[in-house]
């Protein structure tokens, strides 16, 4: 991984073999990053996407092991229990331009992966909410 800080804008490029979401919470923490908005594009060679059943209150999950486009992936970062947490969504097309979307889990970069990471000054948590079975923006 490589950046370059820009006010309070990184731009973060991604090398092929990196996780997205792992490199994501390591560069928050190093920066002490405690909350921030991101967006992305770039390519992976292997993808764990979710699907949440709020009826079950649980996640599904598919993994993709093969090259996909990252078509848009955008998301933000909380803490959770003093940590960083990724939400991130992100839509992803094949070489027949057929689109799959979901919560990203994981991915792998398979060339690159460009971000566009916007830092927030203050601290944002997460909290369990047990209705609903998720940990929402505590705000």
């Amino acid at each position: 991984m490589k950046y370059k800080k820009i006010g309070d804008i990184y731009v973060i490029r991604l090398y092929k073999n990196e996780k997205i979401i792992e490199t994501l919470i390591k560069f928050l923490e190093e920066n002490k990053i405690p909350a921030a908005y991101l967006t992305a594009i770039g390519a992976v060679s292997e993808a764990e996407l979710a699907h949440y059943d709020l009826g079950k209150k649980e996640y599904s999950y598919k993994t993709f092991k093969k090259p996909l486009e990252i078509i848009s992936l955008i998301g933000n970062a909380a803490l959770f229990n003093g940590k960083p947490m990724i939400h991130a969504h992100v839509s992803l097309s094949d070489d027949k331009m057929k689109v799959f979307g979901g919560h990203l889990k994981e991915a792998t970069v398979s060339a690159t992966c460009e971000v566009v990471l916007r830092a927030f000054d203050e601290k944002v948590a997460r909290k369990e909410d047990l209705k609903i079975g998720l940990k929402l923006l505590d705000i």
